[in-house]
Parts: structure tokens; sequence; C-alpha cells
């Protein structure tokens, strides 16, 4: 069973119909935040998981390979990004700008810089390293799509249970678990296998898709600056 703290914040996530970042393609995500945190429930989801019946236990157990895999390309990606601290702050600051409002942006960084401190040839060399974690990012996107198609089918095949246990009184029991952590590791409340397996389910998918969408937010970023230099040449030529 899953962390009760954990659970409760996730979940309230997944009621709220809405990731844990805010407005997902903005540049104002705090990432060293948000990287924080989703390497804290890497950590703290693990790979236990609710036992139910063949079907969920499948679900569950991908589910939990999904998590694993998205986990570690994350924990390459922080790595990468710790080594390229000017490129990834730049493409954090950057990522919601439009082509013109990006080049002035590349402009105003590289101004008065030698060439190996320009971010031109520095994003190059960052996108060269990263190209094999982007790769297994945009493959782990399509498994987590798919299993939330496993997912929903879940939740109409339990859609009972699942309503009774997340309703707005769930969700304010949620709300008083977690505020009252100490006091629930004592005094357990029972709860139907089939939620706590989709509440599991929910909770790493959305681990998941958190990771893999601040990941794209730089794969996004780095390939517009390519289309700008590819215009750029265009520009030259004619």
């Amino acid at each position: 069973m899953l962390k009760k703290t954990v659970m409760a914040g996730f979940v309230v996530s997944v009621l709220a119909g809405c990731s844990s970042i805010p407005g997902m393609e903005s540049a104002t995500v705090d990432r060293a935040e948000m990287s924080k945190s989703l390497t804290q429930n890497c950590t703290e989801l693990g790979s236990d998981y609710t036992a139910v019946s063949y079907a969920v236990d499948k679900a569950s157990k991908m589910m939990v390979s999904i998590q694993e895999r998205q986990c570690s390309v994350f924990g390459d990606y922080r790595t990468l990004t710790s080594k390229h601290g000017d490129v990834a702050g730049f493409l954090a600051v950057n990522a919601d700008k439009s082509d013109e409002e990006l080049l002035v942006a590349m402009n105003e960084f590289d101004e008065g810089k030698p060439e190996r401190k320009k971010i031109r040839p520095q994003v190059e060399a960052y996108k060269n390293a990263s190209d094999a974690i982007f790769e297994k990012n945009v493959k782990l996107a399509t498994d987590i799509a798919m299993q939330a198609a496993e997912i929903a089918i879940i939740a109409s095949q339990n859609a009972v249970a699942i309503a009774q246990e997340s309703g707005m009184a769930g969700l304010t029991n949620l709300f008083s678990a977690a505020s009252n952590e100490s006091k629930e590791e004592g005094e357990e409340k029972e709860t139907v296998p089939v939620v706590e397996a989709y509440n599991e389910l929910e909770a790493r998918s959305l681990l998941a898709y958190d990771a893999n969408t601040l990941i794209s937010m730089d794969k996004n970023t780095i390939e517009q600056l390519e289309n700008l230099d590819k215009v750029l040449a265009e520009k030259v030529k004619s």
C-alpha cells in the first residue's frame, strides 16, 4: 500500500482532473522544485501494488514497469541538465516563447560572450547528449497513453466502488488523511482492494505523465531552435 500522504496528494490531483504541473506547457513551472518532487515520488511510490485479479494485476504490473522506466529516464535527464546548466536554464525560461521571442532571447544571451559560452553551440551539444533520452521519452509517452486506456477500462468496470470511495466525502477524508498521517498509521482505514489498485494506477500514471512532459518541454524548445536555424539559413541564401 502506498504511503498515505503520497497517495492523498496524487488522488487529489486526479480528482481535480489536472496534472501536478500547472499549465503543463508553461515556462513558469518551478522546474527545480518539480524535479525534486518527482524524484522523491519515484522513490516513495515504489513497486508494490495491491493484488485484485488477473486483469487488474496485469495493468498494475505494466504501470509499475512504466513508472520504473520513466523514473530511470528522468534520472538520466536530471544528470544531463546538471551538466548543462546554462542550456537547461535557457530552455526552461524560454519554453513558451514564440519564434521571434526565442530568437531575441538567444541573441541577448549570446551578446558579448565568447563562442564557447554562447547558447547555440551549447544547445547543439545538449541535443546530441539528450537524443537517446528524448527517444526513450517519446516511446514512454505512447506507453503511458496506452496504459491510460487500460486504467479507464478498470474505472468503468468498477465505477460504483470508485465513485463511493472517491466522491466529495472521500475527498474530504483524503485531506484529513494527509494532515493526520501518524494517527492513520495506527488505524488504517479499510479500502476496497480494486479501489486501492485503481488509486495506485492513477498515481503512477500521473507521475509518469508529469516526468514525461517535463522532458518533452525541452525537446519541443530544441526542435523550435532547430527550425529557427533552418529559417535563418534560408534567409541568408535568399
